[in-house]
C-alpha cells in the first residue's frame, strides 16, 4: 500500500503556506492523513515534495493519544450526549431497587457503635490520611503538561543563509524538556526577504518559553527579531 502521487501532490499545494493542513494549528484532518502515512509505511521524499516532509517530521513528535484528542467540537459534544443516555438507559428498575435498599443499610451501620464516639484527636487523624490519599492519588494521575509553539525569526540581511541559522539553533539551544522540529520552513515576507518558520515541544514544568526565546533574542548578530506565530497545548 502506498500514497497516491496525486495525492501528495494536492498535500504539498495545501501546506506550501501552511504547517498544518487547515492552517497554523492543528485539526482533525492533520490527524487522519497521518494515520494514512504511518498505515502506508510512507516517509515523504524531501526534495520532491518538501512541505509534505515538513508536515511529517512535526507529526511524529505528537503522541498517538494527542492525535486522536483532535476531534471536531460538535462531533465531542454528541459522543458526550451519546454516553451519558446510554449510562441512564442502563438504569432500570433493579437498580432503583437496589439503592432504596442500600439506604436503610447505611442508616442501620451508622446507627451500629460498637466502639463509641469518635475522639477529637482520631477524627483529626481520619481527616489527614483521607487529604493524604485525596492528594497522592491526584498527584498519581496528574499528566505531563507539553506546550507547542510556532516561532517566526526574521533576519538582517537579504541574502542571509536561514537553513544554517535553523540548523545553530536546533545544535545549539539545547535543554530539558525542549524538542525542536527539524522540518523547519522558508516563508516570503517581501522584496525576496524570507523568515524562518520553526517548531518546538516544551515540557512545561521543566522548559520556559520566555527563555528560549530570550536567547534567541541575544543573537543580535544573527536574528533581527522572534514572534510566536502558535501556542497550543500538545
Amino acid at each position: 500500500m502506498s500514497i497516491e502521487e496525486s495525492c501528495l501532490a494536492d498535500l504539498e499545494k495545501s501546506l506550501a503556506n501552511n504547517l498544518f493542513i487547515k492552517g497554523a494549528h492543528p485539526s482533525l484532518d492533520d490527524a487522519t492523513t497521518f494515520a494514512k502515512f504511518v498505515e502506508a509505511k510512507c516517509v515523504p521524499d524531501q526534495d520532491k515534495y518538501p512541505s509534505v516532509w515538513a508536515w511529517y517530521s512535526l507529526m511524529v513528535l505528537f503522541e498517538d493519544e494527542v492525535l486522536k484528542s483532535w476531534k471536531p467540537v460538535a462531533e465531542k459534544q454528541q459522543q458526550g450526549g451519546k454516553g451519558k443516555g446510554k449510562e441512564q438507559g442502563k438504569k432500570g428498575k433493579g437498580d432503583k431497587k437496589k439503592e432504596k435498599e442500600e439506604k436503610p443499610k447505611k442508616e442501620d451501620d451508622d446507627d451500629m457503635d460498637l466502639f463509641g464516639e469518635e475522639t477529637e484527636e482520631e477524627k483529626k487523624a481520619k481527616e489527614e490520611m483521607k487529604a493524604k490519599n485525596k492528594k497522592e492519588k491526584k498527584e498519581k494521575k496528574k499528566p505531563i503538561d507539553k506546550s507547542h509553539v510556532i516561532l517566526e525569526i526574521k533576519g538582517w540581511e537579504k541574502d542571509q543563509d536561514l537553513e544554517a541559522l535553523a540548523k545553530k539553533i536546533i545544535s545549539t539551544i539545547k535543554k530539558d524538556g525542549l524538542q525542536w522540529n527539524t522540518g523547519f520552513k522558508l516563508e516570503e515576507v517581501a522584496f525576496g526577504i524570507k523568515k524562518l518558520v520553526i517548531a518546538m515541544l516544551v515540557e512545561d514544568e521543566k522548559c520556559s518559553v520566555d527563555e528560549i526565546i530570550e536567547e534567541l533574542q541575544s543573537w543580535e548578530d544573527d536574528i533581527q527579531s522572534v514572534e510566536t506565530v502558535s501556542f497550543n497545548k500538545a
